[in-house]
């Protein structure tokens, strides 16, 4: 069976939104929906009244159901399954990830059953996951009405491959274009530098772009700081792409204050993307 699109279910508003991005996603790519609601009671053991318990799981079901429901009724086309998981909603989301194409999370959820806080679920699941994650804010538009640019966040790294594939394949799905951007954090010393970092974007992006020659791509050298550009960038995008490194620590995958500052400010949706293993 295919790799599904994962999306964190949780009763608040954002979480709907992020379902509207996921169905989105599962329907471009062609790929299954799965519907995941983390329950920290499923854990504790026979301590809840049989009859609490009962109550408990047959709430939390419904809820899996109206937001299957929900799906079905936008995308009647969609493979659609759901999963009530025992234990904090970001580990069974981390979980998921091992075999899923994408997590998607909404951000800054306030009420809900667990409450599917940005701070807590939203940060752990981009920190920690196997695969891609999107983050979803509430404010976020719905996919049809968002804008016809992804932003590609490069730092000039090695190892950024799988970010790069990830947000070319992404455009062409949509019939987007790309806006890679790459950010100095401070004033050029000379003309010279800047041309030698746009060349330096130009041979980290040839490979990619070869493979997908009906992207168009727009390259972006900044003298703001990485943040400030990505979040400028965001105003008028569908999408804000970054990567995260690996953290050779139990923590697993450092976000960084970059990723950090992107995820709170963003105008958009972010997608953070692990690197390779």
């Amino acid at each position: 069976m295919s790799a599904p699109i994962v999306v964190g279910i949780d009763g608040s508003v954002h979480a709907w939104r992020a379902l509207d991005w996921a169905a989105d996603q599962a329907i471009r790519r062609r790929l299954p929906l799965r519907l995941v609601h983390g329950a920290q009671f499923l854990m504790h053991g026979g301590r809840i009244p049989e009859d609490v318990l009962v109550h408990l799981i047959a709430e939390r079901e419904d809820l899996l159901a109206e937001a299957r429901q929900y799906a079905l009724k936008i995308h009647p086309e969609l493979r659609i399954d759901t999963s009530l998981a025992p234990g904090d909603p970001g580990h069974a989301l981390v979980a998921e990830s091992e075999q899923a194409a994408l997590v998607a999370v909404g951000s800054r959820g306030v009420g809900g059953f667990e409450g599917l806080l940005f701070g807590s679920v939203g940060l752990y699941v981009s920190a920690h996951a196997r695969c891609p994650v999107l983050v979803v804010s509430r404010s976020a538009p719905f996919p049809a009405e968002a804008p016809g640019e992804i932003v590609l966040g490069l730092e000039g790294r090695v190892g950024e491959d799988r970010l790069l594939q990830w947000a070319f394949a992404e455009a062409e799905s949509r019939g987007a274009r790309i806006l890679a951007l790459h950010a100095v954090g401070g004033d050029f010393p000379s003309p010279r530098t800047r041309v030698v970092e746009d060349m330096e974007l130009s041979a980290a992006l040839a490979g990619v772009r070869g493979e997908h020659p009906d992207v168009p791509v727009d390259q972006m050298i900044s003298d703001r700081t990485a943040a400030r550009a990505l979040v400028e960038a965001s105003e008028h995008a569908a999408l804000v792409v970054v990567g995260a490194r690996h953290r050779h620590a139990p923590s697993g995958i450092a976000l960084g204050r970059v990723n950090h500052a992107v995820l709170h400010h963003a105008a958009c949706p972010v997608v953070v993307v692990p690197p390779r293993d």
